[in-house]
């Protein structure tokens, strides 16, 4: 599987949705249409969902959590941001990856253009700024 986003992206979004409650969830049935479906769909809604693993999705799948959530995030087209203990994060953008992924690196280029112009030193006289100030206390 390979990943779409950048390192610092990922970052941001773990960090940003780290605390949502799982809105899906993996249970005895396994990996069943019905559940590629849901998660599709709220990811649809979203963009963001956090997917619990219950135990009887281990037993009867034979995978570790970690490869079960390579395979949904295979099957619903999304990136794997973070397995974490039983639950695991995925992210779809809503416009479609062509279009965000052209929107970060326009957004990286828009960066590297900007040049950051040198400070001007300003010359300041201490005697005409007291006389400026001292009008004002008064």
């Amino acid at each position: 599987m390979e990943k779409r986003l950048p390192g610092k992206v990922r970052r941001a979004i773990r960090a940003k949705y780290y605390d949502i409650q799982p809105k899906a969830w993996i249970g005895k049935k396994g990996l069943e249409e019905g559940v590629i479906n849901e998660i599709n769909t709220q990811l649809k809604k979203d963009g963001i969902l956090k997917v619990e693993i219950r135990k009887g999705a281990l037993i009867a799948t034979g995978m570790d959590r970690k490869r079960i959530a390579e395979k949904v995030a295979e099957l619903t087209d999304s990136e794997l941001i973070e397995v974490r203990g039983k639950r695991f994060i995925l992210f779809r953008p809503r416009e479609g990856w062509e279009k965000y992924l052209r929107k970060l690196k326009l957004k990286e280029l828009s960066k590297e253009k900007r040049e950051e112009k040198p400070v001007k030193k300003v010359r300041l006289d201490i005697a005409q700024f007291r006389k400026k100030f001292k009008k004002g206390r008064d």
